[in-house]
């Protein structure tokens, strides 16, 4: 196996111990130590089983007809039921119930969906993509169809990574900057236009910047997420004995874990995650930069960027310079739809590395950040 994908999967397994880890520090408190290992034991068989599949199926049939269109229509469908029958929680409609007392997020898994459309989009249509309508236009409306069904979810989160990843595969694949330019001013627009239909977020993003205005109200939980970095110092107080978890923060093993690692791994902990998802986007770029053809470079391209930017935006969030997104830090965070969605990308990004050509970088456009293909738009 190349060098590339063995970092991948090492940085993997290491993420899913320190998510194993924040899971038990906060559930050991709630559960017996039977029912965690129960649920963690589901977890990593799904997860897992998804790895494996992913890593042993060809990325390239992911593109072909049938199972493009009936992954998109499941994913569509999942999406709408959501909004029709789908379960409230904190004031958003985000999931589904499944026998057994589970639940699955479809969000989570649309945004590897979208990421398969728009790189068949980029591949079918390179040839155009100079052109503002394919460009700018089309994309925009195709990644936009599943972004609203997402955002009528109260989901401003996703939405967000989903349409910054999708600017950066635009970027990657050669589309005219005016035109980035254009849909990223244009998306902008359309973000603060819905933050102002709701009061709320506006105020979610004054009281992240200036939590002290509120410190027991609207404030708290930024301000406890700061306290668990600064009780954590260099070394931190020692696994299961932070004491932010005991009521302070809310979920804290979804929405706080970096939080929750700074203060019981302190410090080098939290360096720790920075530096795993920066050789994960490092190594990511690498397998992008080399993969075999245009669609594996932005499928590789894609997978890294989405998985990067939230774990970026999951960072800022934690250390109160973003307002709360409700999504998971990848790998790390509990959610269980968040983990399986992203150990079947992390599965099709080291398959498209053990298939990595070693040739010198074909330039796409202007940018020189992908690979000779062989088969450039097969």
């Amino acid at each position: 196996m190349h060098k590339d994908s063995t970092a991948i999967i090492l940085i993997t397994i290491i993420l899913t111990v320190l998510g194993i880890m924040v899971s038990y520090s906060v559930e050991g408190i709630e559960k017996t130590l039977q029912s965690f290992l129960v649920k963690q034991l589901i977890l990593l068989f799904l997860g897992g089983g998804m790895f494996i599949f992913m890593f042993f199926s060809d990325y390239h049939s992911l593109f072909k007809p049938n199972a493009l269109w009936v992954l998109s229509l499941v994913s569509v469908i999942c999406l709408v039921l959501v909004l029709i029958i789908g379960d409230v929680f904190n004031g958003a409609r985000r999931w589904l119930s499944l026998p057994g007392g589970f639940s699955i997020q479809p969000s989570e898994f649309a945004k590897f969906i979208v990421l398969i459309n728009m790189t068949w989009y980029f591949c079918r249509f390179y040839d155009r993509l100079k052109s503002f309508t394919f460009g700018i236009v089309f994309p925009l409306l195709l990644s936009g169809f599943y972004v609203g069904l997402i955002f009528l979810e109260n989901d401003q989160g996703i939405p967000m990574v989903i349409m910054a990843t999708v600017l950066c595969m635009m970027f990657v694949a050669g589309i005219q900057k005016k035109y980035l330019v254009f849909g990223s001013g244009l998306l902008g627009i359309l973000f603060g236009f819905a933050i102002l239909l709701k009061p709320h977020r506006i105020y979610r993003i004054i009281y992240t910047w200036f939590p002290e205005w509120d410190p027991s109200g609207k404030g708290w939980h930024i301000i406890q997420s700061l306290v668990g970095f600064y009780k954590g110092g260099i070394m931190g107080v020692g696994i299961g004995a932070g004491e932010q978890k005991l009521g302070y923060l809310p979920a804290p093993h979804r929405d706080f874990p970096f939080s929750l690692i700074a203060e019981e791994l302190g410090f080098l902990g939290a360096l720790l995650i920075v530096l795993l998802f920066a050789l994960f986007v490092y190594y990511g770029f690498k397998i992008a930069r080399k993969a075999p053809d245009l669609q594996g470079s932005l499928l590789a391209m894609g997978i890294t960027c989405m998985i990067g930017i939230q774990a970026v935006v999951m960072m800022l969030v934690n250390m109160g310079l973003l307002p709360v997104k409700g999504m998971c830090l990848p790998l790390v965070s509990s959610g269980g739809s968040s983990f399986v969605a992203s150990m079947m990308m992390l599965g099709c990004l080291i398959n498209i590395g053990i298939q990595e050509v070693q040739t010198e970088p074909y330039t796409y456009g202007k940018v020189s950040i992908l690979l000779s293909p062989k088969n450039l738009l097969n």
